[in-house]
């Protein structure tokens, strides 16, 4: 990324899903499974991308991340949850090598979804993903992936809001230029001509579209966080990943 600038608003910090979490400590407490699941969709991916780079096949990566969140869903893990000792990837990498280490010593792995909850999980997205990184270093790779997760999601994001209001084209057109000020593909000047507009249009859509997608990308942070400054840790990790 050439731009690192992500700006944001400094208003009341929200109630979050990091917050959600720990307060549900117990499987009765309300919210737990939802907090859970929407934690599950950010970040099931970089700790499938972790389990394949430890040498795992495709399809004993699928068996050990389903059985993993599975018993994440089933399971009090959260009693070792202690939001003074480290950020919640952090906590559920720990969980996830605990976990591989206790499959590793049982006689036979578990059938993918035998008598657990089978997770809806994207597993040739992720795979695609991967490509030819799956050779990296699985502890180092993981961050990344992390980040690469956040940004997808803010991408996704952007694009609805510009679904939603009927510049579906705008936004394509413009996608490129979100994470480079200097991308491949069309210029202003050809933009413009394809999209009816002049070229001072485009290039004040362009930024306004680039900011959308930095207070995206923080927006996201901010939901598993529970303090401007742990969301700014986050972010700067985020930033690094790609140093």
């Amino acid at each position: 990324m050439e731009e690192t600038e992500i700006g944001g608003n400094r208003g009341a910090f929200p109630s979050t899903l990091w917050t959600l979490v720990l307060q549900a400590k117990t499987p009765e407490s309300p919210g737990r499974r939802e907090a859970l699941e929407r934690l599950i969709a950010a970040y099931w991916k970089p700790l499938y991308g972790f389990v394949r780079r430890k040498g795992n096949s495709i399809e004993a990566s699928k068996d050990l991340i389903q059985g993993f969140f599975s018993e994440l869903l089933a399971k009090d893990f959260l009693k070792y949850l202690d939001r003074d000792r480290g950020k919640f990837r952090t906590f559920l990498l720990a969980a996830l090598e605990h976990y591989l280490a206790d499959e590793y010593d049982r006689s036979q792995a578990q059938k993918r979804g035998g008598g657990r909850l089978a997770l809806s999980l994207d597993y040739g997205e992720a795979e695609e993903g991967l490509g030819a990184t799956i050779a990296a270093p699985a502890d180092s790779s993981f961050k990344r992936d992390w980040a690469v997760q956040v940004m997808s999601q803010a991408m996704e994001a952007v694009r609805t809001s510009f679904q939603n209001s009927g510049r579906t084209a705008e936004f394509e057109a413009f996608r490129a230029y979100l994470t480079s000020t200097r991308p491949d593909g069309a210029s202003y000047e050809e933009l413009a001509r394809s999209l009816g507009l002049t070229v001072d249009d485009v290039r004040n859509r362009v930024r306004a579209t680039r900011q959308r997608y930095r207070e995206a990308i923080l927006e996201i942070i901010r939901s598993y966080t529970d303090s401007p400054e742990k969301a700014q840790e986050e972010l700067q990790d985020l930033l690094s990943a790609f140093s």
